[in-house]
């Protein structure tokens, strides 16, 4: 039995945000999104280099052009995928609800285990959890806080 492939940190920074990248066994494993307060960029691989540039473009009000990554769907449920992947089909500056969404997978009924699929997105800003709010339109349930959502859906004009 191989040993694990060793994990590698890497954090992209475009103030006001940050984005810590978790590296392992060649896969991202999740990313962290937080205010760049504190942070300082450090980047070891060219996928690091082209989410960094994609950040300061997003931070600039610019189409982010995200980077293709090699992003690790261990641990996450069937359902939870088709729900991120029906979420990365929400437009630049489009908010949906929970419900949507739920309808948009066939479980019109599931909009809080939704929820729960938001809460537990591993690769927060690049499959855009941001864009999901209450069926009234109200900014609800976002991990790195509410101030960070009204701050993200401003800059994509929502």
């Amino acid at each position: 039995m191989s040993s694990p492939s060793p994990t590698l940190s890497e954090m992209c920074v475009a103030k006001p945000l940050a984005l810590g990248i978790e590296w392992g066994g060649g896969e991202v494993l999740k990313l962290r999104l937080m205010w760049s307060e504190g942070q300082e960029p450090s980047l070891a691989t060219p996928a690091g280099e082209a989410l960094q540039a994609a950040l300061g473009r997003y931070v600039a009000g610019k189409e982010p052009d995200w980077p293709e990554l090699p992003l690790s769907w261990r641990g996450v449920s069937d359902f939870s995928r088709q729900v991120l992947n029906a979420l990365t089909r929400v437009p630049l500056g489009q908010k949906v609800s929970y419900g949507w969404l739920a309808a948009r997978v066939g479980r019109p009924k599931a909009a809080r285990a939704v929820g729960r699929v938001m809460a537990a997105n591993p690769f927060p800003l690049l499959i855009p959890c941001h864009r999901v709010v209450g069926s009234s339109g109200a900014l609800v349930g976002f991990g790195p806080g509410v101030d960070m959502k009204k701050y993200l859906l401003q800059r994509e004009g929502a």
